[in-house]
């Protein structure tokens, strides 16, 4: 029967090009690898190193096994890194409701770090509005919500404002805005403005970044960008989604009259309050507050 440490002396001379440095690296005595790799072979029946040589070379039968002990050897620690986390509690699952005027670089490197901390908990996004996305924490329905702040939080949710994001008008290099020092608010009223459909209906936004008599309206803020690189109209966007294109030059920001200073916006994560956390969720909690 295959021995996993064995496998492990086996893979660890293969890939050190000798006993005594594979020793050296899975903490052993150079004896007990070479007794593990003459085990192995005896058990298998093949020679796995030529040793003709001053060091240990790898056979054809060797490098064949030597991929496959590698494998076996993978899906032996994901059945105890599994094993461990059933131990722990760990989530089967995360539902995480984001609201679609936040950007995914506001949390991207959290998801990044939990998903190497806990490799076994999957991740479901979903893309709520305001008031869908209180509603699913609350029916329990999501485990985690972004959201951009705007009225007071239900009293059965807890949340905590993780961050900022600045609001930005931009238009086409090729617009006549790109190369004005400051578009007055008549100019912004009669040119197309491109809006998406979760700025209109948030309860802040659609007041203060609806400006033009004239609006398109685009499904999200990537087919808003699209459409402004087109220069089919000018828009107001969060600068994060924004760097790259600014940064080639296919997107150029302007200043409006009507908000010479800069305009933020709180992003807050939000999760039912007295509901118990477990360790996958808390990781992200204490990721975004770190």
């Amino acid at each position: 029967m295959l021995n996993l440490e064995q496998l492990n002396a086996f893979v660890a001379a293969a890939e050190k090009g000798s006993f005594s440095a594979a020793a050296r690296h899975i903490g052993k005595s150079q004896s007990s690898v070479s007794i593990g790799v003459n085990n192995l072979e005896l058990d298998l029946g093949v020679n796995l190193f030529d040793r003709s040589t001053k060091y240990p070379t790898l056979t054809q039968q060797g490098e064949r096994l030597y991929q496959q002990a590698k494998v076996i050897i993978r899906q032996a620690n994901r059945m105890e890194n599994y094993a461990q986390g059933t131990i722990e509690e760990v989530e089967d699952e995360l539902v995480i409701a984001v609201d679609p005027l936040v950007p995914m670089s506001v949390f991207d490197f959290a998801l990044e770090k939990m998903a190497q901390a806990f490799p076994f908990t999957r991740i479901k996004l979903v893309k709520l509005f305001g008031d869908e996305l209180n509603r699913a924490l609350v029916e329990q329905t999501a485990n985690l919500g972004f959201n951009i702040a705007s009225d007071a939080i239900p009293e059965n949710l807890d949340f905590v404002t993780i961050t900022q994001v600045e609001w930005v008008c931009v238009c086409s290099p090729d617009s006549k805005f790109a190369d004005m020092e400051m578009v007055d608010n008549e100019m912004l009223i009669t040119e197309r403005q491109i809006t998406c459909t979760s700025m209109l209906q948030h309860k802040l936004l659609k007041n203060s970044a609806l400006v033009s008599q004239e609006t398109w309206e685009a499904s999200d803020q990537d087919d808003m960008i699209r459409l402004v690189e087109q220069d089919l109209g000018w828009a107001f966007l969060p600068k994060s989604m924004l760097d790259e294109k600014l940064a080639i030059g296919t997107i150029s920001q302007f200043t409006p009259e009507f908000n010479r200073a800069k305009m933020y916006s709180a992003i807050d994560l939000i999760w039912k309050s007295n509901s118990p956390k477990g360790p996958a969720m808390s990781f992200i909690v204490d990721q975004m507050q770190g």
